[in-house]
């Protein structure tokens, strides 16, 4: 997988560190598999976070995809 730091810092600065995380693991595992489920359990799954963590940082990482089909598509 191809990683721009400056890109990604660029759209990435105003992130916790607990975001950073999650975004990068959402990222890695679209990268693996492709589009990801928009389902909740699957995508705490993925980021390691307990449901309710997933559901505060979920508003944040949906700015970084676009939900289409129930799925999570990445540009």
């Amino acid at each position: 997988m191809p990683f721009y730091i400056g890109d990604y810092l660029r759209d990435t600065m105003h992130l916790t560190t607990e975001q950073h995380g999650a975004y990068l693991l959402l990222l890695f595992a679209y990268w693996t598999n492709g589009p990801l489920l928009d389902d909740d359990e699957y995508l705490s799954s993925i980021t390691k976070l307990c449901r309710p963590d997933w559901q505060n940082v979920r508003p944040v990482m949906e700015g970084f995809f676009t939900i289409e089909n129930h799925f999570w598509i990445q540009k």
